[in-house]
C-alpha cells in the first residue's frame, strides 16, 4: 500500500472540478496492489485502511486478465454506472507509457509527432447534442454513434461538451447541468503536434475545431493515430 496526493496519482489528467469528483484539497489517493493489478481509492488524507472502501469518492483500478487482456475501470461515488475499458496488454502497455495517456501516468518522451493541420484530419460531420437535451436523449446518442463525447451546440456555437465520465458521474436532468462548460478548442490552422500535445496535456480524448466561435470539426486521438499509420 502506498499514499500519494491527486496529483502524483493521476498525473496529466484533468482536474477533480473539471470531471466533477467531489475531491476536497486534502484528499489522497491509496494505491493497494491486488493479484493482477492494483486498485486505488480518493479518500480523505490520512483515511484508515479498514475504512477505504466506505471513505472513497473514487475507485479506479487496473487488472491483468487472462488471455493477455488488461480491464482498467473507474467507479464515482453516486454514480449509477462504472466507467471500465478492455483491451490488450500490448495496446495497454504502450499507452500507459505515454504521457497522461490512459487512467494512469506513464514517463516515458513523446513519440512521432503527427503533421499538418487540424482540418487535414477533422471529422467534418460532427453529431452534436443540445444543452436543452435529456440525460437520456445524450445516452442514447452516445451509444448508438459508438462515441465516448458529444460537443454542445446551441444556435451552431459551442457551449460545452458532455462525455461519458459527466454521465455516470454528475447529477442532473438535461445536458446543461452536466456538461463541461471549460471546452479546449483548436482552430482549423491548429498544427496537429500542437493539437496531440493539448490532447495529452489535459488528458481528453477529443478537441472541437472552431471558426469565428461556430463548430466547424473535431480532431480526436484516433484521427491522429490514423494519420500516423498512414505515414
Amino acid at each position: 500500500m502506498r499514499r500519494v496526493n491527486i496529483q502524483a496519482a493521476f498525473v496529466g489528467e484533468p482536474t477533480a472540478s473539471q470531471e466533477g469528483l467531489e475531491a476536497d484539497d486534502d484528499a489522497e489517493a491509496v494505491v493497494l496492489a491486488v493479484r493482477g493489478g492494483e486498485v486505488t481509492f480518493v479518500v480523505p488524507g490520512g483515511t484508515p485502511l479498514e475504512e477505504l472502501a466506505s471513505a472513497s469518492s473514487v475507485l479506479r483500478g487496473t487488472l491483468r486478465l487472462e488471455h493477455e487482456r488488461v480491464l482498467s475501470f473507474e467507479i464515482q461515488e453516486g454514480a449509477t454506472g462504472a466507467y471500465f475499458e478492455d483491451e490488450p496488454a500490448e495496446l495497454h502497455a504502450r499507452r500507459e507509457a505515454e504521457p497522461a495517456v490512459g487512467m494512469f501516468s506513464g514517463t516515458s518522451g513523446p513519440g512521432p509527432q503527427p503533421a499538418g493541420v487540424a482540418r487535414d484530419v477533422m471529422t467534418r460531420e460532427v453529431v452534436t447534442v443540445a444543452p436543452s437535451a435529456s440525460i437520456q436523449e445524450a445516452a442514447d446518442l452516445l451509444a448508438f454513434h459508438r462515441v465516448s463525447g458529444l460537443p454542445v451546440v446551441e444556435d451552431g456555437r459551442l457551449v460545452g461538451l458532455v462525455s461519458e465520465a459527466d454521465l455516470l458521474g454528475k447529477r442532473g436532468a438535461t445536458v446543461a447541468e452536466i456538461m463541461t462548460r471549460q471546452v479546449v478548442s483548436v482552430s482549423e490552422t491548429t498544427p496537429l503536434a500542437e493539437v496531440a500535445a493539448l490532447l495529452l496535456q489535459h488528458g481528453i480524448k477529443r478537441v472541437p475545431v472552431l471558426h469565428e466561435g461556430r463548430l466547424v470539426g473535431l480532431v480526436s486521438r484516433g484521427d491522429l493515430v490514423r494519420m500516423l499509420a498512414a505515414r
